[in-house]
């Protein structure tokens, strides 16, 4: 019926018909009422084909076409908005995430050194050591700082940007290369030479790094902080567990000792285990002696 009355040339006239036949609904079956109804409405409907809306003026249509134009823009937001989205990543993300990725590469190494009853479990520590849970976060957040720090650097575009990050990435390699040293190699003295190169380098990086750019500078305060715990740690541990006259420090015996114990199949202390303990000790002691 509302199609009906849409349709219509007179709707006002075509509904008071129908009204007054539905006021007979009480005399006349509700199929015959709605037959009725339909054939008056059909009466006053105007011919389907030429069914269309009426012309606006020009004024009006070329009002109506900007204001649709207008619309189509608006409705489809998605080209807009993403390209706005993309911008407002900041750039220093991508140099972030490098030199986060490039920090794990170590990750299994220590992973494996600090396992539960590995080696590094049973060797003396530092009261100074922080739980091992602490140092991913830290690492995490320093690197996220160095790639903001070379972002900056990058983007001044300074003459002298281009021999500040080759020393840069030169320091930062020397940092990757302190993990397999100490957790892998367990060789703490070396370890702590690194470290206290890497402390060196950062100082002689930050200055120019404030010449340039001196929010990229002080970013890096908190891993110069980090980085001179560290090397004090590393030097404690250098300290709490010498190496013998071969260059074996406990770190290392206990490693062995441990493959020695999975060889065996039950982790009993067998006679093999025994003698090279003892060789190492009168090897030791006679280098010690000056024999």
């Amino acid at each position: 019926l509302s199609v009906i009355l849409a349709m219509s040339s007179k709707p006002q006239r075509t509904m008071t018909r129908i009204y007054q036949l539905n006021m007979a609904k009480m005399t006349l079956k509700r199929p015959a009422t709605a037959l009725l109804c339909l054939i008056v409405a059909l009466l006053d409907v105007q011919d389907v084909a030429s069914f269309a809306p009426p012309a606006l003026p020009p004024a009006v249509s070329s009002r109506t076409n900007n204001n649709h134009h207008h619309h189509s823009k608006v409705a489809n937001p998605s080209t807009s908005t993403r390209t706005t989205l993309h911008a407002t990543i900041p750039s220093w993300t991508y140099y972030s995430l490098a030199h986060v990725i490039g920090g794990t590469t170590g990750t299994p190494i220590v992973i494996s050194g600090t396992k539960k009853g590995g080696w590094f479990d049973r060797i003396p520590k530092p009261k100074i050591n922080p739980p091992n849970f602490v140092f991913g976060p830290v690492w995490t957040l320093l690197y996220s700082l160095m790639g903001v720090s070379v972002s900056r650097i990058i983007k001044a575009s300074s003459p002298q940007s281009s021999f500040v990050l080759k020393l840069w990435y030169g320091h930062y390699a020397l940092n990757l290369i302190w993990a397999p040293i100490f957790f892998g190699l367990k060789r703490f003295r070396l370890g702590f030479m690194i470290s206290s190169l890497l402390v060196l380098t950062l100082g002689g990086i930050l200055p120019l790094y404030h010449a340039i750019d001196p929010i990229a500078a002080y970013l890096q305060i908190p891993y110069l902080l980090w980085l001179s715990f560290a090397t004090v740690l590393n030097y404690q541990f250098c300290v709490l567990n010498p190496a013998n006259g071969i260059g074996v420090n406990e770190a290392m015996r206990q490693a062995d000792l441990i493959k020695k114990e999975e060889e065996s199949g039950g982790g009993e202390y067998t006679d093999d285990m025994f003698q090279s303990d003892l060789k190492e000790l009168q090897r030791a002691a006679a280098e010690y002696a000056g024999f």
